[in-house]
């Protein structure tokens, strides 16, 4: 006669403690803040950008409200700059933030 397999529960593992609840886990300067989205290394959305510091086919220093954000790669190309949106193409090799 075989033997019968015993099957424990598992209890849900609680969810840890870092994660932020409702409106606590938004900063104020998140929402004030810049918005960057990232497409692969081919292109950048920076939403809140206020100015270009460098720019060459290679680096891309631009200035936000805190800080700088700087993009090193090749083929830099700024497709879009309006009022605080800029879209930038290329191949992105780094993204660094500088406060």
């Amino acid at each position: 006669m075989a033997k019968k397999l015993k099957i424990e529960k598992r209890r849900k593992k609680r969810s840890w403690h870092i994660f932020g609840y409702g409106e606590e886990l938004f900063d104020k300067d998140m929402i004030t803040g810049a918005h960057t989205e990232i497409f692969g290394n081919g292109k950048i959305n920076v939403e809140g950008c206020l100015g270009v510091f460098e720019y060459t086919d290679t680096y891309l220093k631009l200035k936000l409200q805190k800080g700088a954000l700087i993009l090193c790669g090749a083929d830099f190309d700024i497709l879009l700059f309006e009022e605080k949106l800029i879209t930038v193409s290329g191949k992105i090799s780094s993204v660094e933030f500088c406060v």
